[in-house]
C-alpha cells in the first residue's frame, strides 16, 4: 500500500521521478493489494476501504484536472466555489468507480503492455495494461497520464476495455447543465451529480460487502 510514497521518496533522494508507467505500476499493485486486505474488514466498514483507496490514490491522480475534464467548457463559467464543490464531490465518486473496476477483476493478471510509439505530446502519455483473467477474457486499460510541473506523473483519464471514462462523464454533465429541470443551474447540477454518485456508492458498497 505503502508503496507509491516509498517510490516516491527514492526518486526525490535519487533525483528521477518515477516514469509515468511505474506510476501505473505501483498504484496497480497497491490497489490489488489494499483490495486483498480490504476482505477483513470492509464487511463491516466499507467507507474505510473507500478512504484508504482515496489516500492511495491522491498522490498519482490528478482529481482536479480530471474533474475540469468533466466539466469541459462549463469550468469557465462556473465559480471557484462551484469547481471546488464539484471537484470534490467528482473525486468519491471516481474512487469508488476504481475500487470496484479493480476489484471486478481482482482474481486476473494485470501486464503491462509495451508501447514504443512516441507521444503525441509533451508531457502526456497513455500506458497501456491488459486484465487477463483465468476465463481467458482480456480486458484493455488505458491510463492517460499528465507530467506536473514538479516532473510527477499524474493519472488524468482512464479506458476500461473500451470505455472512456472521462468522456463518459463529460457527457453525461453536459446533458445534466442542458436539462431544463436543471435550467443550466450549476450548483442543482452538482447536487444531482452527488446524489446519484451517492446512490452508485450504496450499490458499490454492497458489491465490495458480498466479495469480501
Amino acid at each position: 500500500m505503502f508503496g507509491l510514497v516509498v517510490l516516491a521518496g527514492l526518486a526525490v533522494a535519487e533525483g528521477a521521478p518515477p516514469s509515468a508507467e511505474e506510476v501505473v505500476q505501483q498504484v496497480s499493485d497497491d490497489l490489488l493489494q489494499l483490495i486483498d486486505d480490504s476482505r477483513t474488514y470492509a464487511k463491516d466498514d466499507p467507507e474505510r476501504f473507500f478512504t484508504e483507496v482515496e489516500a492511495l490514490l491522491a498522490p498519482a491522480l490528478d482529481f482536479a484536472g480530471f474533474a475540469r475534464g468533466v466539466m469541459a467548457v462549463h469550468y469557465r463559467s462556473a465559480s471557484e466555489v462551484q469547481r471546488e464543490r464539484f471537484v470534490e464531490t467528482f473525486k468519491w465518486g471516481l474512487v469508488r468507480t476504481f475500487s470496484m473496476s479493480f476489484t471486478e477483476f481482482k482474481d486476473g493478471e494485470l501486464l503491462m503492455v509495451p508501447d514504443d510509439r512516441p507521444a503525441q505530446r509533451e508531457g502526456r502519455k497513455n500506458v497501456k495494461m491488459e486484465i487477463r483473467l483465468g476465463s481467458g477474457e482480456v480486458y484493455p486499460v488505458t491510463f492517460s497520464m499528465r507530467r506536473g510541473r514538479d516532473g510527477v506523473w499524474r493519472l488524468l483519464n482512464i479506458i476500461v476495455n473500451g470505455i472512456n471514462v472521462g468522456l463518459t462523464y463529460r457527457s453525461q454533465f453536459d446533458s445534466a447543465v442542458r436539462d431544463q429541470k436543471y435550467g443550466g443551474d450549476l450548483d442543482k447540477v452538482i447536487d444531482a451529480w452527488a446524489q446519484v454518485l451517492a446512490k452508485e456508492a450504496e450499490q458499490r458498497e454492497e458489491a465490495v460487502v458480498t466479495e469480501s
